[in-house]
């Protein structure tokens, strides 16, 4: 590895001149913006380290433009199979960045532009790992199968279905990724799961119009008091969800789980500061930990109804909206909890609601005691010389359980980018050092799985 990681610091600066070269490249899949370009740029990339590099469009010469990746090792033993994602967040406000948004610029030792942290400069240290273990090592000891996701920022809809008929395309021992930010204060971390989340939209509607309020107020149906009478069906006073069923099948923390929540360091007096609380939502018998990654939740994102503009404006509305989002744990559905939503509200007396299906994820987990658990764990306290953070499921959504449920590849996650990197908002940005770590990371990640 000593002359892996002398070649990684030789190229750096190209390193850091090609991520820069990427990121000027939009690729916003919310806007339908620059995808096929940028899947072009990175083919090319994945062809200029020695792998077979391919656009594959999900359905269709007109769908979005996955990239795949492969290496076949004469010998090995293993496959590892790597996931990124190269669409973006769109930039707006494009007033609150300090530089254009895809002018990438290096400030104070970061590199400043959408994209930079979430999630290229990220999935751009695996291929570099890999031409330095080509280059400068004794070559990469393992098969690869490389899938860099068009869609990921808006759920990624169309990905479970392309995978899941083309199976053989990803099939391998271990799965990696690399996303998200490390700790507070830059403490590296690890994640072996994600909560799952079933989203839906409830509408309700009384009568074909707004009306007067004095005029019409006890006669006309009020569709906004309709639909908070359902909401105050769905949770108790200390957070617990009523729907029948919600929890019967949520799988707890096991000892080994329960061992790395308790090791994550967290002062709740001064979290409750930092966040305006007097206290935390959520049953108190439940820790904070236990909460965002080994129960569900219920969360309204969002009400519509009638007049919320300065001043009055005397109606009765006459629709009303709802976004709920429900984040799930291991062996919960969105199906089942979709099911069980609906149920809810009919036998509540809220059959006339209409409520519709919105974006869903399973969720994920991997055994913490899982071999390659162990092989990234020693890999990342090598490279960041500091014991790295555990996390056995971390709160938001994504699609390794495509990947890990689905295909049956034990999915691992690590963060390459900083605690403030600033993704999804403006002045996104990733660390040099961050980004060199990552790279020497990924390096070790390979060589080492090859022997599992």
């Amino acid at each position: 590895m000593k002359k892996v990681y002398g070649y990684i610091d030789e190229k750096f600066d190209q390193f850091v001149d090609e991520l820069i070269d990427l990121c000027r490249y939009p690729s916003i899949s919310a806007q339908k913006k620059g995808l096929q370009v940028c899947a072009g740029v990175l083919v090319e990339h994945i062809r200029a380290i020695g792998l077979h590099g391919e656009i594959m469009p999900m359905g269709g010469p007109d769908n979005p433009p996955l990239v795949y990746g492969r290496l076949d090792v004469p010998g090995a033993k293993r496959t590892l199979f790597i996931y990124g994602h190269f669409d973006v967040q769109p930039p707006e406000p494009l007033k609150a960045w300090e530089t254009p948004p895809f002018q990438p610029e290096i400030r104070n030792g970061r590199i400043y532009g959408r994209g930079t942290g979430d999630n290229k400069g990220q999935f751009f240290a695996h291929l570099k790992s890999i031409e330095a273990l080509s280059n400068a090592g004794d070559g990469v000891p393992m098969n690869l199968r490389i899938l860099l996701d068009p869609q990921e920022e808006i759920g990624s809809p169309m990905l479970e279905d392309f995978v899941t008929k083309h199976a053989d395309l990803f099939r391998a021992d271990f799965g990696y990724n690399a996303d998200g930010s490390a700790g507070e204060g830059n403490v590296p971390m690890l994640s072996f799961g994600n909560r799952g989340v079933c989203a839906v939209e409830v509408r309700t509607r009384a009568g074909s119009r707004d009306t007067h309020s004095g005029q019409f107020g006890g006669l006309m149906p009020n569709a906004a008091c309709r639909l908070v009478d359902f909401l105050k069906t769905l949770r108790d006073e200390s957070g617990r969800v009523r729907i029948e069923g919600f929890y019967e099948n949520v799988l707890p923390p096991d000892d080994a789980d329960q061992a790395a929540m308790e090791a994550i360091p967290f002062e709740q007096t001064a979290w409750l500061r930092e966040m305006g609380l007097s206290r935390e939502d959520g049953p108190e018998e439940w820790s904070h930990f236990e909460k965002v990654m080994f129960r569900p939740a219920l969360n309204i994102n969002g009400l519509t109804s009638g007049y919320g503009g300065s001043g009055p404006k005397t109606v009765i509305p006459c629709e009303a909206l709802a976004k709920i989002d429900m984040r799930l744990v291991k062996n919960q559905t969105p199906v089942e909890i979709f099911e069980k939503f609906v149920s809810h509200a009919r036998k509540n007396g809220f059959g006339d609601l209409e409520i519709i299906p919105q974006m869903q994820y399973y969720p994920s987990k991997t055994p913490l005691g899982h071999s390659m658990g162990r092989a990234v764990i020693a890999a990342v306290k090598d490279v960041f010389e500091r014991e790295p953070l555990i996390y056995p499921v971390t709160g938001g959504s994504n699609p390794s359980y495509i990947f890990n449920e689905l295909c049956g590849i034990p999915m691992v996650k690590v963060p390459y980018a900083n605690f403030d990197e600033s993704n999804h908002a403006p002045n996104e940005n990733l660390s040099l050092d961050f980004f060199r770590k990552g790279i020497m990371t990924s390096a070790r990640v390979i060589r080492d799985m090859g022997g599992l």
